[in-house]
């Protein structure tokens, strides 16, 4: 940083000099003629010259000047690259967002380094964060909203220093304004200057889209149930009609022609299937798009897995990542439940597993599972004393596939060997209901402890173990424990159903035991080390122990297999509209002759706000349809009950707006532009950008303009410290004179 003085009315000081001169020279001669001694003489004169260089210098009215030094080398060039959604759009062969990081790659980055700038890369869309190379190309352009002006903003909060320049790689449509203000204050305050890059083109682009399909995860057999396909069109005005394919396990098996009409729209298309043979069979959608010119189609296919089974009894699989107390005592616990078969797969060095209880001499010779179609057969799958390094990637998916698509439940138990913070991002975070902490704790310090249950366990079926006391009384006799493995909280929507007695985390006391929704299944949580020694301890009841495992296992597997399903009719899905749902009564295999009965159909919105509510009969195979009312976006949970109003069967649906990425699909690039106003920046579309050595030019002489520019202006001199010498050197002359007597 350099500084300098300079003055606004330098004419004061080129004639205040000379004349205060002269009057200090003619107050000197008066004193010496008067004879005044010469030392009094020259401090008085020493006194008056002081005060009187002050004033003058402060009627010149003096300016500190500081001016910003070239960049250093810690300041880089922020590149903000859109991932939002409508970057997925594909013209001239390619999606937007691919040409952005080919013109990133290939010319931009190049030609900044030459320029010996230093670069960071940020992903956008409705948040923002630091991405590298690796996640640049790995990344999905699939963000529902795209936040420019936040993007902005943390692209100066990321470091202690501003960056060089911020630029830009997107289309320029931007429908999240919370953080522009911000972002604009930032540009502003700081005077960096703002490039964007526009891509895609300025036509709107018509899409049409498969999102997603449904159908239930568990099916008996011979009976109908529904594939529904959940198709979007925007930024259209007729489309004519087009196909869209079933396939069953790769083969085709249905086809359907549609007439979507006019307009943007989001609804239902489905497909009736019936199996006869018990298995697990992959359903696909193929949307076959209409030839039609400049239509964009973001999503052809999507598949989902349906397991068709009349299984009598419940099994389970038990993954170990070493050998435990754990497996021997949940089979002790499971031993006179003929209903529950469970099987081991233990873990036993890098290269061997240890089986227990398989059905056939080939399953899992190859150890864990890495296809859906291994895990089908399971309706509960455990992971206990496991390590991030024991599942690979490939592995979790399977997990979540099976736990979301086939309706199956997933139960992680161990301690803090098994809750280890190198968990934490991962595919198998995603599936629980827990988030994994940082902090394990320090090792040896755990004392003592109950399980406390909340309010939802103790009105869960699950933890009723005594017939003759009360929940709260029963799990209060429980024996003490002393490890146990820590998480900092649980996720939105999750249940709690245990807590450490005095532990406090960052969200609360620390959880032991949760559960949530995942897809069509349930994932649940128990962080007890050896939880086992209940049924050994001396004042436990090995009973109570055996009946919490049988029904937990019962609880996690009846959740994706309902007695009743519920689907939707072809429709479209919108907000202010009636939606109607199909209820049908499962059969029962081992009662054939089942006859009506009454069930309560409920409707219920994200805030559980009862909607809907009315008795229906339901009979075997026959379905019955109601209507409730959607008045706006989001999601409503229909959910049927028996006479005692137990639920049996729920179902979220999800009433979307139209997708707002979608709503204008053209490249806007007047939003740059106003980003470019107000920092004095540049908005050019990227093939006006034929030779990035002239944009990095351009962007190098902007930073050059505005760091000479970026001037700080104060007045020099002008405080208390001044006037107070001043009135000093005035008062203390005024005082020797007055000592010495003169005039």
């Amino acid at each position: 940083m350099t500084a300098l003085i300079t003055f606004e009315y330098p004419l004061g000081w080129q004639i205040g000099l000379p004349v205060g001169a002269l009057a200090i020279g003619l107050s000197v001669w008066l004193r010496r003629r008067r004879r005044l001694s010469l030392t009094r003489t020259l401090a008085l004169a020493a006194l008056r010259v002081i005060a009187l260089l002050l004033l003058i210098f402060l009627v010149s009215r003096p300016i500190w000047t500081t001016r910003e030094p070239p960049a250093a080398a810690s300041r880089s060039v922020v590149v903000l690259v859109d991932r939002s959604e409508s970057m997925s759009l594909e013209e001239r062969n390619t999606t937007r967002y691919n040409q952005a990081l080919s013109f990133l790659g290939d010319r931009l980055l190049p030609a900044l380094k030459s320029a010996g700038m230093s670069v960071q890369a940020m992903l956008f869309d409705q948040t923002a964060e630091a991405a590298d190379g690796p996640k640049l190309k790995s990344a999905a352009p699939n963000g529902k909203r795209t936040n420019l002006g936040g993007a902005i903003a943390q692209a100066f909060s990321t470091s202690a220093q501003p960056p060089l320049a911020v630029v830009a790689l997107t289309d320029g449509i931007v429908n999240e304004s919370v953080d522009n203000t911000r972002a604009l204050s930032s540009l502003m305050d700081s005077q960096i200057p703002f490039i964007g890059l526009g891509f895609g083109s300025d036509m709107g682009v018509r899409t049409l889209s498969l999102r997603e399909i449904e159908a239930p995860p568990t099916v008996t057999t011979k009976t109908g149930f529904g594939v529904s396909a959940h198709l979007e069109m925007m930024n259209t005005d007729d489309m004519p009609p087009f196909d869209l394919v079933l396939f069953r396990d790769g083969q085709m098996s249905q086809r359907k022609s549609v007439t979507p009409g006019k307009g943007s729209r989001s609804w239902l298309e489905n497909f009736q299937v019936t199996e006869d043979k018990q298995g697990v069979h992959n359903y696909s959608v193929q949307l076959l798009p209409p030839n039609v010119s400049g239509l964009k189609c973001v999503n052809l296919s999507a598949n989902t897995a349906v397991r068709i089974s009349d299984e009598k009894e419940l099994r389970v699989l038990y993954i170990q990542g070493a050998l435990t107390w754990d497996y021997k005592f949940i089979g002790l616990a499971l031993r006179n439940d003929q209903t529950i078969k469970m099987t081991g797969l233990t873990r036993t060095s890098s290269r061997s597993v240890f089986r227990q209880n398989v059905e056939s001499a080939g399953e899992f010779m190859n150890g864990f599972p890495t296809s859906l179609e291994e895990l089908a057969p399971f309706r509960v799958v455990v992971l206990s004393n496991l390590r991030p390094s024991d599942l690979t990637q490939a592995q979790q998916d399977v997990l979540a596939r099976f736990c979301g698509e086939l309706g199956g439940g997933l139960l992680m138990i161990g301690g803090a060997a098994t809750f280890d913070s190198s968990w934490q991002r991962s595919r198998l975070e995603q599936l629980l209901p827990v988030v994994f902490a940082g902090n394990s704790g320090v090792e040896g310090l755990d004392r003592p402890f109950r399980i406390q249950l909340t309010d939802d366990a103790l009105h869960n079926p699950i933890f009723e173990i005594a017939d003759d006391r009360p929940v709260a009384e029963a799990w209060a006799q429980l024996p003490t424990f002393t490890q146990y493995g820590r998480v900092d909280a649980a996720k939105h929507g999750a249940q709690t159903w245990a807590v450490h007695q005095n532990d406090d985390g960052p969200h609360g006391r620390r959880i032991l035991m949760a559960a949530q929704r995942y897809g069509a299944g349930l994932s649940a949580v128990l962080s007890v080390q050896n939880l086992w020694r209940w049924r050994l301890a001396k004042d436990g009841e090995p009973q109570q122990f055996d009946r919490f495992w049988r029904q937990l296992f019962r609880y996690l597997s009846e959740v994706g297999r309902q007695d009743v399903s519920i689907e939707l009719a072809d429709q479209e899905l919108r907000p202010q509209m009636d939606v109607q749902v199909i209820l049908e009564k499962q059969p029962n295999p081992s009662n054939l002759t089942e006859t009506a009965r009454q069930f309560f159909a409920r409707v219920e919105d994200a805030e559980k706000n009862l909607l809907h509510e009315e008795v229906v009969e339901l009979e075997p195979l026959h379905p019955v349809d109601f209507k409730f009312r959607a008045e706006k976006a989001g999601i409503y949970n229909v959910t049927v009950t028996d006479g005692q109003k137990v639920p049996i069967a729920s179902r979220p649906v999800e009433i979307r707006d139209f997708n707002i990425e979608f709503q204008t699909t053209g490249r806007n690039m007047e939003s740059l532009r106003q980003w470019a106003s107000v920092s004095d920046g540049l908005a050019m579309k990227v093939e006006d950008c034929r030779d990035p050595g002239e944009l990095v030019g351009k962007i190098k002489a902007k930073i050059e303009q505005v760091r000479q520019g970026k001037q700080m202006r104060r007045p020099a001199g002008l405080n208390l410290w001044t006037l107070s010498l001043v009135l000093g050197c005035l008062g203390s002359e005024w005082l020797l004179r007055k000592k010495w007597g003169l005039s």
